[in-house]
């Protein structure tokens, strides 16, 4: 049975004929244009469900290509492809509707994924269009990262349950609905850099790519590399620095299956997560059939000492999930403490979503001389002296510690689930975080 009609643009006879091979063997039927100018003719009189373009090409370019498409048949959605292509094509490419942007060279998995989503994308927006059975289904090379086995009991008597004795406490899975890309500056790495959000099928779990290869690195404690100042992962080439903000918006949405394209830093935008919620907004959310099951917590656990200058941080059972932070630092900060309980995205966007990251401006300038914070600017960072905030007003009166808690939220969201617990901590940073996900993972095993 047919899937759908695909048209191939690109003046390289080659990639014309790898890729008619790859979406005929799957069932899809294709067309094939050498320019922009026969492509418009084909899309006018065949009107094919996706078009897969390259961005260089003589004549009539690809981005002028997806324009006169875009144009002529909104519904019809368009795949750029590019072989030295920036974060400003892509942004210029989703701004024009594209449904979304892929580098070459090119994977059949990539391919495949992007050309499958197009058309379910098409066909739930256009209830007319006729849905087809797939022929065969991929193979999903990452799960999603929640364990499976339910009250597996550990060590010392400590037992996490999986399972929700409470019908309430199941989830959905979730992606977004349409791709979407945010162009920003990275706060250590100090470059032009920016992300593509793209929806993934269920059990993909949160993956991190690089717009240059195809390369990817699940969202995971495993692919920490380190937490110096930020949350950075690596596996291989591919590295995603500074995921916490994003990370935790995510958790904010429910969001468990995504794909974050990026130039190896997540811009850090205004210092807070809620240019990144924005961007979520945009996109929508997509509500999935396979469920997931939240990590229930149900004895202490901890890492470090109560009293130690060294920081503590511990989770423990409690009724949803909730982070309590106790913030001590010299003045003019002094001692802050904050209780957020997570009920929905709409108490996140309210009490934690704003807060920004802050630095007094003597760590600053040691950053600088570690080679991080380059992209520390007056509009990205709470910048404290002895005295006061000298660049901004603060959104609220403890806006430090809820910055910390927004922190906290996006690395224990490398456990990909949500967390029935309570977590208390003081005096830490992201390797405590990380520490704690770990170890609750130890105990998943």
């Amino acid at each position: 049975m047919d899937k759908g009609q695909v048209l191939i643009v690109d003046d390289e006879e080659s990639i014309l004929s790898s890729l008619e091979g790859i979406l005929e063997d799957e069932g899809y039927t294709t067309l094939m244009a050498t320019s922009g100018e026969i492509a418009l003719d084909l899309v006018r009189s065949e009107m094919p469900d996706v078009v897969l373009v390259d961005v260089w090409m003589p004549g009539i370019d690809g981005i002028k290509t997806l324009q006169a498409v875009k144009e002529m048949y909104p519904e019809t959605e368009v795949v750029v492809m590019s072989g030295h292509g920036t974060i400003e094509t892509a942004v210029a490419a989703t701004k024009m509707g594209a449904f979304d942007f892929i580098e070459k060279p090119l994977s059949i998995e990539s391919v495949l994924r992007v050309v499958s989503s197009a058309l379910q994308s098409r066909r739930s927006n256009n209830p007319g269009v006729k849905a087809h059975k797939n022929k065969k289904t991929l193979k999903k090379k990452y799960k999603n990262s929640c364990p499976t086995k339910v009250n597996k009991k550990i060590d010392k008597g400590t037992v996490i349950s999986l399972a929700a004795p409470d019908e309430n406490l199941k989830n959905n899975q979730r992606t977004i609905n349409t791709s979407v890309v945010l162009y920003g500056r990275g706060l250590h790495t100090g470059l032009k850099t920016g992300l593509i959000l793209e929806p993934l099928p269920p059990d993909s779990g949160i993956r991190f790519g690089s717009l240059a290869t195809q390369d990817i690195v699940a969202a995971r404690a495993e692919f920490v590399a380190n937490t110096n100042h930020a949350t950075n992962l690596r596996n291989g080439e591919v590295v995603a620095r500074t995921i916490e903000h994003l990370m935790s918006a995510l958790y904010a949405y429910g969001i468990s299956n995504l794909l974050i394209k990026l130039s190896e830093e997540v811009p850090v935008m205004d210092g807070s997560s809620i240019e990144l919620c924005r961007l979520i907004d945009d996109a929508g959310i997509k509500e999935q059939p396979d469920e997931l099951m939240p990590i229930i917590i149900d004895r202490v656990l901890e890492v470090g000492e109560p009293d130690s200058p060294e920081g503590y941080i511990r989770i423990e059972p409690g009724k949803g999930f909730s982070v309590t932070y106790d913030l001590s630092l010299p003045a003019p900060v002094g001692k802050q403490k904050y209780k957020y309980k997570h009920k929905d995205v709409k108490t996140y966007l309210k009490e934690i979503a704003p807060a920004r990251t802050f630095s007094f401006i003597w760590e600053l300038e040691a950053l600088e001389e570690m080679g991080l914070g380059e992209g520390g600017r007056w509009g990205n960072v709470i910048l404290i002296d002895n005295e006061r905030v000298v660049n901004t007003e603060l959104r609220f009166p403890d806006e430090f510690v809820r910055h910390k808690i927004l922190d906290i939220i996006g690395d224990l969201y490398l456990l990909g689930c949500p967390i029935v617990g309570k977590v208390t901590a003081a005096r830490t940073g992201h390797r405590h975080n990380v520490a704690l996900v770990r170890l609750v993972e130890e105990m998943l095993l």
